[in-house]
């Protein structure tokens, strides 16, 4: 046996549940052997009650003279059965009988019957060429007389019992180490692939990078046995364990990203304005100069924007969310739409909104800025002449905003990834000199989820809708007179 399965819990339980079994199996031998020993006495001092009485009454019936003790010739005396008598004569004779007749005994074992003490007790003697008997003494009229059973048939059953009882006893410690040995390792197997995997897994490079982490194997035992709830319990854990790497993975891929992208769109400011300066330093006095100063003020302000962008979304990420408090989304949406107008008078703007409030729990000026960038970027990537249409509905209690426009559309490649940060719109939608930062959607689903609400978009040609699902807030509750 190999070391690992000396020490495996299989191995130390089975010698322990042997032993046990054998133990158990020595006390029922010994009980059983006890017991029939018991009952077989018994039964044979039964039996030398009943032969003392026959004695008695053939003695009663019988002289007391010659050779044969009286008594010892009645019927139903067992074969075997032993008679001695003492007269006090000093002549003391005993018989026993044999196969249809009776038979002298040594003097010997005369002399052994009549030394046995007349206490009416019961008595085990080993008499000289008769073997073991049971004996029993008392004085009578006639003098002493002893009446002894042989043992001989009880002694060679209580050791067939014995043979018997030890064999089964062998066997069934036999079988049971067989048995535990193969119950054990089957109950044990899921532990050993569970230990298996445990070691696989701390094997593992789980610093960085995507790991596949390894799983137990199905167990054949039922779901409602420890061992399988253990299993089912650890491969829950290795899930949400590799669920945690690949979530820790996307992330960090996603911050490599967002820093390469933030890098990039910040770059090409810095070097605009970069180079806008060292022309104005060459001739301070041209007009290039003031074109250059323009320049400069133009990136710079795109650069802020951006800046001011990342540091919204920072704070979106980060667990110091504003409160929501309640809004009436139709004023918001009202006076997004107004604003939009006012600024692109080369696309109709569309609105379909409540009579009534249409109350949501959100912040004022995170929900205007929400509708500037579903509104602007409906804008800015649509040509001129493009309808935008804005609706606001209740649904459940969620209320919907939504703005559509009737532009060309996103491709289906590009469509997975417009709330993405720095998500540029195809060629299809590009439809605008204004430089945008990438960063609008993102901020709009940022904003929508922080308040528990969902953000989403459907697109095709002539039909481009964006969604937002917010929660409805509650009604007011009852005022109390001052």
């Amino acid at each position: 046996m190999s070391a690992a399965r000396r020490g495996s819990l299989a191995a130390q339980l089975q010698p322990r549940l042997v032993l046990t079994v054998a133990v158990m199996a020595i006390l029922v031998v010994f009980s059983t052997i006890f017991t029939a020993r018991t009952i077989l006495f018994n039964q044979l001092d039964h039996d030398l009650d009943s032969a003392m009485g026959r004695q008695e009454r053939g003695m009663a019936s019988e002289p007391t003279g010659g050779s044969v003790p009286p008594g010892i010739k009645v019927p139903g005396m067992p074969f075997g059965t032993v008679i001695a008598i003492d007269p006090g004569s000093g002549i003391a004779y005993a018989s026993v009988v044999g196969d249809g007749q009776v038979d002298r005994i040594s003097d010997t074992a005369v002399r052994q019957l009549l030394d046995v003490a007349a206490d009416g007790a019961k008595h085990n003697l080993e008499l000289d060429s008769l073997g073991q008997y049971r004996v029993q003494a008392r004085t009578s009229s006639i003098g002493l007389v002893t009446v002894g059973l042989p043992t001989g048939e009880i002694d060679k059953n209580i050791g067939r019992v014995t043979i018997f009882a030890s064999g089964v006893a062998l066997l069934a410690t036999i079988i049971t180490a067989l048995i535990t040995r193969e119950v054990l390792s089957r109950a044990t197997r899921p532990l050993v692939a569970l230990t298996n995997t445990a070691d696989e897994v701390s094997a593992l490079a789980l610093d960085r990078g995507l790991v596949a982490v390894p799983r137990v194997p199905a167990s054949t035992l039922p779901e409602s046995n420890e061992v399988t709830r253990l299993s089912a319990a650890f491969n829950q854990m290795l899930v949400n364990v590799e669920n945690a790497f690949a979530s820790r993975e996307a992330s960090e891929t996603k911050l490599r990203r967002f820093v390469a992208d933030a890098s990039h769109e910040l770059r090409n400011p810095l070097a605009a304005i970069r180079g806008y300066a060292e022309l104005a330093q060459r001739h301070p006095e041209q007009d290039d100069a003031q074109f250059a100063m323009g320049r400069i003020e133009s990136e710079s302000e795109r650069m802020s924007k951006l800046v001011n962008d990342l540091l919204l979304l920072a704070r979106l990420d980060s667990d110091s969310q504003i409160e929501p408090t309640r809004v009436d989304a139709v004023e918001v949406v009202v006076n997004a739409v107004s604003d939009a107008q006012a600024a692109s008078r080369d696309h109709r703007w569309l609105l379909d909104v409540p009579n009534s409030e249409m109350p949501v729990l959100a912040d004022p000026n995170q929900l205007h800025q929400v509708m500037v960038n579903l509104l602007s970027n409906a804008r800015t990537h649509t040509p001129a002449g493009t309808s935008v249409h804005a609706s606001v509905h209740a649904e459940g209690d969620r209320v919907l905003i939504e703005v559509a426009d009737d532009g060309p559309g996103i491709s289906e490649a590009a469509l997975p990834h417009v709330f993405e940060r720095f998500a540029r719109a195809d060629s299809t939608r590009a439809h605008s000199a204004a430089q945008s930062t990438g960063l609008g959607l993102a901020i709009v689903r940022a904003i929508v989820e922080s308040w528990g609400g969902e953000a989403e978009v459907q697109s095709k040609p002539g039909l481009t809708t964006f969604r937002i699902a917010i929660p409805m807030a509650p009604p007011p509750g009852p005022q109390l007179n001052s």
